[in-house]
Formats: structure tokens, C-alpha cells, sequence
């Protein structure tokens, strides 16, 4: 209802400069009618809510208001991200209870319809709890909407309004819009939305514009159209403008006007990734007729403002030898007219030329000349760097400082936000990750190339993320658009199958209060992880469930999980209600209570334990588990709280000893029973069909409908079913190579071959060095009965003489590829390969060379045996050649010895003595010979050995 104003009242107040002060009488007499009903109110609640669509107007009768009122009146300003009115309203006052409370800021709310709509659901409580007048700001779209969603609650409300006169709003459209056309402001999205509603105001009111204002709000609300991403809109809103202009001869209105309509085709070809070369050609061409005009109007101040726009786009079109005589144009004109940053810009497109032409060492330099006017600006934001140090470290890969071009490219990761660009963000990821290849960093290399995947899945350049988890979806942001936050929505791959039921039926699950747990299995690769993080989360972060608002929290590795657990509950509870937990959450108790408190704040806090089975393994002693699952037992005894296990189904049992060694009162002492757990499944045909379909719409990879059909067949196979990794996996390989038509594929091989080429491509992955052991390893994860044997790594290694660091690393690369299941288990992890599809293949394809292989890797550990059998052997023979012969040489010789002795004392006729003496002699030299000729083989062997061992060796 609208209160009546009381005259009496008005006409003892009322003066001059009240008047002056809110332009006319009606808004006097609204004043005092608020005075009025607020005074009537004291001590208990009630609901004002003044119609305002004007901020400067707001101001000013705040201000008079203020000085009106009795009493002190308390104001609070809502959040762009509230979600609940109450809560927030709650939340803001703590204990205090003010005599007058004052609103602003709901026309700001991004999530207005769910606010109201919860607000109405509630009204009870504001009216049990907040015994005070609330005076809510609200213009004509709040209050539409208000009405309409918040019926009961608007029953309530008084509503009081306050309007601008007719000349008052003319002067205001003049003001702006001649504000923005020179550029002294840049309009915001409520300056839009006012002069939108000046615009509407007057019409209402029967005025005509003048045709120069009206050529003038032609612009503005096509500049309003194009920050809100309306391009169609905006284009013929600036068109229309233009032609105005144009009639007039208004040179330098003209040209502004081409600048903005080159933007909106800027726009365009960053929306429409088939048709940018059209898009940025007519943007560049809309470019260079506003530099043309601004010259002809002697403008070189906007020329040296708009030029690097121009830059940009021949940047995008590579035309290099355009962008080399644009820069020579610009740097002069910047150093007299621009800034830092337009300076900075004009030595980047420098570096870039130079690295197109080869002249990297030049590039290099230019490079570092940006960066160092960049660093010279005082508070920077670091977004700024990226991409100059991305020119920086391909110069320096140019160069072959390896090293240092790895250094930047990391800082420039650390710099670039791929919310803002995610096209720069992944060509850095693309440029490290082939450095470290090169290198040989391979699982580096690897990591960053899974990263680039669910970075272009999540902004749509890639139909497929392979063997990645989902994340969710991302659209990017323009700095030049009022997107002030980039909500993450459902995947597509989710949304669009059966997946977005099971998302559903989940968040069903957690809003009701059946189930305080739900325990997700299903096999390998079916996306339990995917249906999670790219599905259920931000489902419950898009809407409140019922009053309260919901706190997901995902946890997936559990080494440390009190730890990660309560700072992972810390970051979200800061993302959802914007304040930061100023307590330490590093104990279970402190994690138990704080779920407590999120349960008085009006919280649905959903612990997510994702790869649950990690779990078991991380502690393999039962006596380590007791902690976690006592944690486990009292969340479930907290209101509010609801926890989700997901596992592969082989390992269910394990929760068992839960269930055994504690009492479960709030699941009724059955952890495993049907109405807990929730299996997610394969997809079916026709959801796998929708799956492609969508990804590929999204992406523009457009697929004939034909190899869609003849794709899914072939993987649906005799069970029916298609399981999501394999389509993720075949569609990557699909992408890879380029194949968009049912005869490519055919031609190609079909789905077989595209299996073969991943499999190369994680082969690849490993490295040239490590290709023969990661065929060997998957070779041996098979068998001849066509089955996928379980091993663990030592026995695989004991059938590959290799280093250990190759093994762990082929492995490694493996398990993060989906091509090998790691299978926790004690004493020891086994490997399994990941599907039975795939041991024929990998026998069939590479089955005689890796036998043949192997033979030789046996055939040389037999080698080796045995030469050291031999050389053991000949070293005992050889130690018992030598005892024999020392004791025969020592015989020899006592017994020459003796026989020369007696020979001397028997020889009486001096005539005789030479010839015995002589006799004597060759007796000796005949002894030794003797002890050469049994000591040799000894030395022999002795040499043999020694050669033996350095063979083998």
C-alpha cells in the first residue's frame, strides 16, 4: 500500500532548502510521510520499502533523513553474492538490535529472484526476530520483482517513493552521456541502468528529445547493451547513432562511435571461434576509419588512445608487417599523448614481430624493455606481466636458455588468470610443457599437458578432455563487460545425459532428510570423480537449498586429511558467505564445531570424500582409522551435515569396519544398506549420443550425424552400454586427428585404430628414452588367455632390467592416463590394465617384436648367469691348481737343494769338481722350470676371471 501524506505535518516542516535539497514537493511530503512512519513503529517491526531509481537522489534524501530523524538509524549494504536476506541481515547485526535499520544494495544482488523468493519463504522470522523498522531502497525492476516473488511479505510494506523532476532528468541524460562520449567517465552498470531509466521516465512523462540527445542515448544504450554482451543489440544501437553523426559532419563522434562498433566485432570473433578472421578483418577495417577521422579532426590524443586497439586486432589477424608500421606510428604518438602501459604495449607487438621474423635476440630485448617500463608503474596488478614475459621466454627457448625460458613461462602462469584469457593461459601451458618434454622433465611435462585438457574443456575450445577429470564450466570473462564473477555451471557432458538426472536425484538426496549418507559406487572410469566436481557441487552452488545455503566441500587425497579438511572448509565457507574464519580449523574438534556453527548460520555443509578407497591404504593400520571414523560418526549426529562416500564398488567391504567398530545410530547400523548407496552406471547409447552432440556444438568440432551413430555402436559393443572414459578417449583421438565424417572414420580404421593411436600417445607421453619399457610394461600386463593379469611393480621389474626411476615413471604415467588401474592393497600395490578390449590389441599389434624382445632381455640374464657360474668355477679350480703346485714347486726345490749338497760333499777328486758343479746347476734349473710350468694354468685362470667379471659387469 502507499500511506497517505499528512499535510498538516508537511506544511510545519517544510522550507526552502528542503526543497532545494530534494528538488521538488512530492519528495518533501515522502519524507515527511517516512518520518512519520517510522516514529509510528517504535519497538517493533515493520517494513518500508522506498522506490528510488536514482543513486544521487538516494543520497540526498539519506542525508535529510539523517538530519529528520530522532533516533540514530543503522545502515548495512547487501553483498552482490547474498544468497539469503534474513541470514545476511542476521549476520551483519550480530546482537544488536538498532532502533531503525536502513538497506541498501539489493538492486545490486546477482541472484535477486532466489533472495526474494527465500525472503518471502521466511517473513515469520524477520517479523519474531527484528522488532525495529526496516527501510529497504528498491527501484521500479526490484520492486516489479518483489511483488511478484515476495507477495506475502510485500503485504506487508509500506512503499514510499521518491522521483526526479522532468528538467532534473534531462540535464542528467545531457551531463552523462556528454561525460561518456569524451571519456571523462566510464559508465558502470547502475549509470547504464539509470539513463536507461531516465530515458523510459521522460517517454512516460510525454517529452521528445532533442535529436542530439537522442542520437547521444543511442550510443549510450548501445555501450550499455555491449557491456552486458548484447552485441546484436549494441551494433544497431551504435549504427544508428553513427548515422546521425555522420549527417551532422561531428568528426570526433563519428570516430568514437567506429571504435565502438570495431569492439563489438572484437567481441565477436572472441564468441565465435569458426568465424573470427571475418570478425577481427571487420573490426580492424572499423579501426582504421576511426584513426582516419580522429587525424582529419587534428585529434591525436584519441589516435594515440585508440591505436593500440587497432594493434591488437593485426596482432590476432598475424598481419606482421601491418602491425611493424602501426608501432612505428604509435611510439611517438605515446611517448607525447599515452602511458606506460600503451608504451609497454608497443614494445610487445616489437617483440612479437621481431619473434615471427626469426630475430630472437632482438625480440629478447624488446621484451625486457616492456617488463621494465611495466615494473616501473606503481601498484601493478600482475595480470599485467603475462603475457610479455610469455614473449620473453620464447625468445629465451630461442636462444637456448632453456632454464630461463622455463622460469618465466612459470611466473607467467603464476601471472596470467585464465579467467580473463584462457587462450594465453593454455598457450603458456602448451610452451612449458613442450620445454620440459625436451628437457626430459616427462612427468612434468605430462601433469601440465592434463592441466592444458580440462583448461580448454572447461572454456569450450575442446570437445573432449580424455582422460581427465571433468571440471565445471567456464565462460571468459571480458574486462571490458560488467562480469564482475565467472559462476561455474554443471558440465555439459553432465547436463546434457543421464548424468544431470543422477545430479538431480543427488542434490534430492542432500536436501531431504532421509539420507545423512550416500555412499557413490560404480566401476572404474564410469566419472564418479567427473559427477562430483563438475556436476553436484555446482548445482548446490548455483541455488540454496530451501533456507539455507549450501557448503560443499571435496576432499580426494588423505595423507593429511585434518589438515586439508579444514582448509578446505575455511576457503568455502569464505567463497559462500564472503567473510573470512578467523578460527584454526587444525583438529578434528575444531572442524566438529565449526560444522556446528555453519548448522546456526543457516549452512547445509556437504562433506564430499571422493576416491574413498585412497583411504585404506593411506592408513593401513586399524588403530589409524579410528580417528577419522569417529569424526565420521558425529558429523552424522550433526543437523545440517551431510556426508558423501564415492568408491569403486570392489572396494565397498572395506566400510564394513566402520560399521563393526562403531555405533551408527543415524544410519540404523547399516552402512552398505540400498537406500545409502547410489550406483552410477555406464551411459546408455542415447545419452551417449546427446553427449556428443552437445560437446561438439560447443566446441564447433561438428561431427556428422552418421559417425556419431556408427561411433556409439561401435562402443556400446555387445553389453550395450558406453563407458564414459572410452567416449572421452575415442572423442580426444577424434579431435586429435581431425576426423569429423563417417568416411574418415572408416578410412581411418574405426574405433580400434583410434584406441592404437592413444595408446602411442601415452607411449609418447613417456618419453624416447622410455618407450621400449612402456611397451614391455603394458605388454606385461597381459597375458596369452587374453586376460589383464595383476602385478605388482616388483614383479614387473623383475622381468625388465631397467632402472627403477624408468619404471616408476612409465607407471606413473600410466595410472594418471587411465590406461592402468592402480589397486591399492597390502603389502603391496598391483597394476592392472585398464579394460579387457585392450590386451588383444597390445598383443596383436606389438606382440612379435615385444616377445622377441623379452627372449633377448632373458637370454641375456641367462648369459650373464651363467658366465659367472663359470668364472666362480674356474676361480675354485684355479685356488686348487695353486695349493698343488706350491707344495710339488717347494718339494722340488729341498730336494735339488739336498741332492747339491751331497753331490759337493761326495766329490774327492779335484778333476771331477766342474763336471759335478755343472751337474748340480742344470739339476736346479730344471726344478725351476718344473714349479713355471705348474703355475702358469693358476695365472691363466686368475686372468680369465678377472675378464669374466668385467664382461658382466
Amino acid at each position: 500500500m502507499t500511506i497517505s501524506n499528512d499535510q498538516d505535518q508537511f506544511k510545519s516542516d517544510t522550507n526552502v532548502k528542503q526543497v532545494e535539497d530534494i528538488h521538488t514537493l512530492d519528495n518533501v511530503r515522502s519524507l515527511h510521510t517516512l518520518v512519520r512512519a517510522i516514529s509510528l513503529s517504535h519497538g517493533e517491526f515493520s517494513l518500508i520499502l522506498l522506490r528510488c531509481n536514482y543513486a544521487a537522489l538516494c543520497q540526498r534524501v539519506v542525508q535529510r533523513l539523517h538530519q529528520l530523524s530522532p533516533v540514530r538509524i543503522r545502515e548495512i549494504t547487501l553483498p552482490a553474492s547474498v544468497k539469503m536476506l534474513y541470514i545476511n541481515i542476521r549476520e551483519q547485526l550480530g546482537d544488536e538490535q538498532p532502533p531503525r535499520l536502513m538497506i541498501f544494495g539489493l538492486e545490486s544482488v546477482k541472484d535477486i529472484d532466489k533472495v526474494l523468493t527465500s525472503a518471502n519463504q521466511v517473513r515469520e522470522e524477520f517479523r519474531k526476530n527484528f522488532p525495529f523498522p526496516i527501510l529497504l531502497w528498491v527501484n521500479d525492476s526490484v520492486l516489479q520483482k518483489f511483488i511478484r516473488l515476495a507477495a506475502d511479505l510485500e503485504n506487508w510494506a509500506t512503499i514510499i517513493e521518491f522521483e526526479n523532476p522532468t528538467d532534473e532528468l534531462v540535464n542528467f541524460l545531457q551531463q552523462k552521456s556528454y561525460e561518456i562520449f569524451a571519456g571523462n567517465i566510464t559508465p558502470n552498470s547502475q549509470m547504464c541502468r539509470e539513463l536507461e531509466t531516465a530515458r523510459q521516465d521522460l517517454q512516460n512523462r510525454g517529452e521528445v528529445l532533442e535529436a542530439t540527445l537522442q542520437a547521444s542515448l543511442e550510443f549510450v544504450l548501445g555501450l550499455n547493451d555491449y557491456l552486458h554482451d548484447q552485441i546484436d543489440s549494441a551494433l544497431a544501437h551504435y549504427q544508428q547513432s553513427l548515422g546521425f553523426w555522420q549527417q551532422s559532419n561531428y568528426l570526433e563522434r563519428q570516430g568514437i562511435l567506429l571504435v565502438n562498433i570495431a569492439s563489438v566485432y572484437n567481441r565477436q570473433s572472441e564468441k565465435n571461434q569458426i568465424e573470427n578472421q571475418r570478425y577481427w578483418q571487420e573490426s580492424s577495417n572499423y579501426f582504421q576509419q576511426a584513426i582516419e577521422i580522429f587525424e582529419q579532426a587534428q585529434r591525436s590524443d584519441l589516435v594515440a588512445k585508440h591505436i593500440t586497439k587497432l594493434g591488437e586486432v593485426l596482432r590476432s589477424l598475424q598481419a606482421w608487417s601491418e602491425l611493424q608500421s602501426l608501432v612505428e606510428k604509435s611510439l611517438p604518438l605515446h611517448e607525447n599523448y599515452g602511458t606506460s602501459l600503451q608504451l609497454a604495449k608497443d614494445y610487445g607487438f616489437l617483440a612479437e614481430v621481431a619473434l615471427e621474423q626469426s630475430r630472437w635476440a632482438e625480440a629478447h630485448e624488446l621484451a625486457g624493455q616492456a617488463l621494465q617500463i611495466l615494473a616501473e608503474i606503481p601498484n601493478l596488478q600482475s595480470n599485467e606481466f603475462g603475457w610479455y614475459r610469455f614473449i620473453l621466454a620464447k625468445s629465451q627457448q630461442s636462444l637456448g636458455q632453456f632454464e630461463a625460458a622455463i622460469t618465466n613461462l612459470k611466473a607467467a602462469m603464476v601471472e596470467t588468470n585464465h579467467r580473463y584469457n584462457p587462450q594465453l593461459y593454455i598457450s603458456i601451458l602448451e610452451r612449458l610443457r613442450l620445454l620440459y618434454f625436451e628437457q626430459g622433465e616427462y612427468l612434468k611435462a605430462f601433469n601440465i599437458k592434463q592441466e592444458q585438457l580440462q583448461i580448454e574443456q572447461q572454456y569450450g575450445f575442446r570437445a573432449f578432455v580424455g582422460a581427465s577429470y571433468l571440471k565445471p564450466q567456464r565462460q571468459e570473462i571480458s574486462l571490458r563487460q560488467f562480469q564482475v564473477e565467472n559462476p561455474e555451471t554443471i558440465a555439459q557432458e553432465i547436463a546434457v545425459s543421464g548424468r544431470g538426472q543422477d545430479v538431480k536425484r543427488l542434490r534430492e538426496r542432500i536436501g531431504g532428510s532421509e539420507h545423512k549418507l550416500t555412499v557413490i559406487h560404480g566401476q572404474s572410469g564410469v566419472g564418479k570423480s567427473s559427477i562430483l566436481q563438475g556436476g553436484l557441487i555446482p548445482a548446490l552452488q548455483q541455488e540454496a537449498i530451501g533456507e539455507r545455503d549450501a557448503l560443499p566441500i571435496l576432499l580426494r587425497v588423505y595423507t593429511d586429511w585434518v589438515g586439508m579438511l579444514g582448509q578446505s572448509l575455511a576457503k568455502a565457507f569464505e567463497e559462500v558467505r564472503g567473510n573470512q574464519l578467523f578460527t584454526n580449523l587444525d583438529s578434528s574438534a575444531a572442524i566438529l564445531e565449526q560444522l556446528r556453527r555453519n548448522a546456526d548460520r543457516n549452512l547445509l555443509t556437504v562433506l564430499m570424500f571422493d576416491q574413498f578407497e585412497e583411504f585404506f591404504f593411506v592408513y593401513p593400520d586399524q588403530g589409524q582409522r579410528r580417528a577419522f571414523y569417529e569424526f565420521l560418526r558425529v558429523c552424522l549426529d550433526i543437523p545440517f551435515v551431510k556426508v558423501i562416500l564415492s568408491l569403486r564398488e570392489d572396494y565397498l567391504h572395506y566400510l564394513l569396519e566402520l560399521e563393526r567398530l562403531f555405533n551408527l545410530n543415524a544410519i540404523n547400523n547399516n552402512i552398505l544398506d540400498k537406500n545409502i548407496r547410489y550406483y552410477l552406471g555406464n551411459f546408455s547409447p542415447a545419452d551417449a549420443k546427446a553427449v556428443m552432440q552437445s560437446l561438439t556444438e560447443r566446441s564447433h568440432f561438428y561431427l556428422e550425424t552418421a559417425l556419431i551413430d556408427e561411433l556409439v555402436r561401435d562402443l556400446a559393443g555387445e553389453l550395450g552400454e558406453v563407458r564414459p572414459i572410452e567416449l572421452q578417449i575415442v572423442g580426444t583421438q577424434l579431435q586429435t586427428e581431425k576426423i569429423t565424417t563417417l568416411d574418415k572414420y572408416r578410412q581411418f580404421g574405426t574405433k580400434e585404430k583410434l584406441v592404437e593411436r592413444f595408446l602411442e600417445e601415452v607411449i609418447h607421453d613417456c618419453g624416447a628414452e622410455n618407450e621400449q619399457v612402456a611397451r614391455l610394461v603394458l605388454y606385461l600386463l597381459t597375458d596369452e588367455n587374453g586376460t589383464r593379469p595383476l602385478k605388482t611393480r616388483a614383479e614387473l621389474a623383475a622381468d625388465l632390467p631397467i632402472e627403477a626411476d624408468k619404471l616408476d615413471l612409465v607407471l606413473e604415467i600410466f595410472v594418471a592416463s587411465r590406461l592402468v588401474l592402480l589397486l591399492p592393497e597390502s603389502p603391496a600395490d598391483r597394476y592392472q590394465l585398464v579394460h579387457d578390449y585392450l590386451v588383444f590389441f597390445i598383443r596383436q599389434q606389438q606382440g612379435n617384436e615385444i616377445l622377441a624382445e623379452l627372449a633377448r632381455e632373458r637370454e641375456q640374464r641367462l648369459q650373464l648367469v651363467d658366465a659367472q657360474q663359470e668364472a666362480y668355477r674356474q676361480i675354485r679350480q684355479g685356488r686348487m691348481w695353486l695349493m698343488v703346485s706350491s707344495g710339488l714347486a717347494v718339494c722340488l726345490l729341498l730336494f735339488t737343494s739336498i741332492l747339491f749338497l751331497y753331490t759337493l760333499s761326495r766329490t774327492q777328486v779335484p778333476k771331477n769338481y766342474d763336471d759335478k758343479k755343472q751337474e748340480a746347476e742344470n739339476t736346479v734349473k730344471k726344478a725351476e722350470a718344473n714349479y713355471n710350468l705348474v703355475t702358469q694354468p693358476l695365472q691363466s685362470t686368475q686372468k680369465q676371471h678377472i675378464a669374466i667379471q668385467n664382461k658382466a659387469q
